[in-house]
């Protein structure tokens, strides 16, 4: 007597069930995505606290040679309120600013209680002002305190030519120097030097300087980042 074939046709139903349970499980996770996309609101980038930093790529020096540095490079997007990461403290200055120059004790300072927990990162531009022309070796010689002008007020090194750059005040600064490009300054809506600004560790503003007259960069760092080394 032949043997009965064994009926398919319950098997291809299930298939077909847990096709169209896959396409319909697909289809609610596009539109949780598409409703994530249109609900959350894109960052608005400036440099005003609450906003993401403006990007910018250029040069930078590291003590030992320049190579390309991207700021958003530093950012954690993945780090959440109340967890631990590396905070970035930004400056602008010009070598030529006499109170940057003064400055380059008060950040030698920052960098010595707080360089575990801080990327320190220092943007050098060149202000359209008399004697504040500046170029690649002098912002070597501004980070490393080495010999760059006469001292004599004869327009030749840092301060405006009035300081040989190994006099600067503070310690050899151990933390990337990056060349400004043009559009920088207006990006960061800064009218003069220096600035400072404390960035979150995903990037956004936490602290401008601009926003808080009044308040020393050291207070900033001890309220905003928390207990130094």
């Amino acid at each position: 007597m032949a043997r009965r074939r064994k009926s398919l046709a319950p098997k291809r139903r299930d298939d077909d069930v847990r096709m169209i349970a896959g396409f319909a499980i697909g289809s609610i996770l596009t539109a949780i995505m598409i409703l994530v996309v249109i609900i959350a609101p894109p960052a608005t980038i400036g440099p005003s606290e609450g906003e993401l930093a403006p990007d910018f790529s250029s040069d930078a020096y590291s003590g030992a040679s320049w190579e390309n540095f991207r700021l958003s490079d530093t950012f954690d997007y993945e780090w959440d309120e109340g967890e631990q990461g590396e905070w970035i403290l930004i400056q602008f200055i010009d070598t030529d600013c006499p109170y940057c120059w003064n400055e380059g004790e008060t950040m030698s300072n920052l960098y010595a209680q707080w360089s575990s927990d801080v990327e320190f990162i220092t943007v050098a531009v060149e202000l359209s002002i008399s004697g504040h022309d500046s170029n690649r070796m002098e912002i070597e010689a501004f980070r490393d305190k080495t010999n760059y002008g006469t001292g004599e007020n004869d327009g030749d090194g840092c301060n405006s030519g009035r300081n040989n750059c190994i006099d600067r005040p503070g310690t050899v600064h151990e933390w990337d120097y990056v060349e400004a490009t043009s559009g920088m300054m207006k990006d960061w809506e800064i009218s003069g030097t220096p600035f400072l600004a404390i960035l979150k560790p995903d990037g956004y503003v936490a602290w401008n300087q601009y926003e808080n007259n009044g308040e020393s960069i050291e207070d900033a760092m001890q309220r905003v980042v928390g207990g130094s080394q």
